[in-house]
């Protein structure tokens, strides 16, 4: 059997692209720059009391201070999370944060 291949041009309307997933997740998370806990846990698809534990444990890796993405509270403060750097955080260390989840 003979096989034909077909090269077909699309062009995409003005104001249109095509992007990859990774950077459409980044430029979703950069709409809102700053997150609280809530919007943090929804995104990283955990429950609020997951993402204090995930932000308990890897306290050295995340704090903003040592060069993290989340500013941790202090005198009556909430915490502040950056979204691309914590995005970037849970994608990296998926695996990490499932296992102390379940502990």
């Amino acid at each position: 059997m003979n096989q034909l291949t077909v090269t077909v041009p699309i062009t995409l309307p003005d104001g249109y692209e095509i992007i990859e997933t990774e950077k459409r997740e980044q430029l979703e998370a950069d709409k809102q720059v700053i997150w609280e806990v809530g919007k943090a846990a929804e995104v990283a698809g955990l429950t609020k009391k997951d993402l204090y534990k995930v932000l308990t444990v890897f306290k050295p890796q995340l704090d903003m201070d040592k060069g993290g993405c989340v500013y941790y509270p202090y005198g009556g403060s909430k915490y502040r999370i950056e979204s691309l750097g914590f995005t970037k955080f849970v994608r990296n260390n998926f695996a990490r944060i499932m296992k102390e989840i379940a502990k």
